[in-house]
């Protein structure tokens, strides 16, 4: 059993319901005789802060969603695993290991669970650590439209909202894509750098995309407009319920362990991160395998 747990908690997310789940696992792993930190975030860059004292502790707990998991990666230092208490709205990690709802399944997979070694992308100019994906285009202008107009909570009606109104007014940006130094597309309009299968719900844009392969995958859609994201919407949705990978005109993957994206014509292109705003072009990322071990049920 892990003897010292750090959990972190945004109170906020899930209206709530993190911070009530975080004290419950917290007390059912004191029962069970671990030391179980609860520490709560107040303002932007706590997570990160809370996250980089805890040298001491054998796993850091993040209580949210995939934002609050990227900003408690990033503050982790070297020693201790990375846990997660779900209470986003999309919960990409959560899906992709598999975690339980309750509370005691949780505190199970904290004290007792199991480390997977995690392949992160490591953007080169700013250091930051990516552990899901990164997208320039179509999904990028929702995520920094979204994020500017939103008060408190984030409901899951609202992105399906902002996803239809982003349909409505998103102009197509032009990128050079550089994978392993060769330019593959001088017209991208849309791109994912993904280290998962999952993106959010029922949609599946890298479905070869592996976590544990030393590669990073790489979805490139070149010249599309409004007229080809629903296409490719489409395209996700059937494809995950099918099970079958439709052809897209434009559309095509690659698999590479570096990724340089830039704008074609120096308009500034906004860049997602994890699903947060992750500032714009360009952008440069490198695969560090196995760089992350994180907590999955036994």
């Amino acid at each position: 059993m892990r003897d010292r747990i750090r959990i972190i908690a945004n109170p906020v997310s899930g209206q709530g319901r993190g911070a009530r789940r975080a004290r419950e696992v917290t007390e059912i792993l004191r029962a069970r005789g671990c030391s179980a930190e609860l520490a709560e975030t107040r303002t932007a860059g706590d997570a990160r802060r809370l996250a980089s004292e805890a040298g001491h502790c054998s796993a850091v707990v993040a209580v949210g969603g995939d934002g609050t998991v990227n900003e408690v990666l990033n503050g982790l230092p070297p020693g201790p695993a990375l846990g997660m208490i779900p209470s986003g709205t999309a919960n990409v990690l959560a899906k992709e290991l598999r975690l339980p709802r309750g509370a005691a399944g949780l505190a199970g997979v904290l004290a007792d669970g199991k480390e997977l070694w995690w392949d992160l992308a490591l953007d080169r100019a700013t250091g930051r650590k990516i552990l899901l994906f990164a997208g320039a285009g179509y999904d990028a202008h929702v995520v920094h439209a979204f994020h500017a107009a939103r008060k408190g909570t984030i409901r899951m009606w609202e992105y399906a909202f902002w996803g239809l109104k982003g349909i409505l007014d998103f102009e197509a940006p032009r990128m050079i894509l550089d994978l392993d130094g060769r330019v593959v597309a001088r017209d991208a309009s849309w791109v994912i750098v993904s280290n998962v299968a999952s993106y959010g719900g029922p949609l599946v844009f890298t479905p070869r995309a592996r976590p544990d392969d030393g590669l990073l995958e790489v979805m490139v859609l070149r010249g599309g407009g409004r007229r080809d994201v629903v296409r490719m919407f489409w395209r996700a949705i059937v494809g995950r319920l099918l099970g079958i990978d439709l052809r897209l005109g434009g559309l095509s993957f690659h698999a590479a362990r570096r990724v340089r994206l830039s704008s074609a014509d120096g308009r500034p292109v906004p860049v997602q991160v994890d699903g947060d705003p992750g500032g714009a072009l360009p952008l440069e990322l490198e695969v560090v395998p196995s760089a992350a071990a994180l907590l999955s049920p036994p």
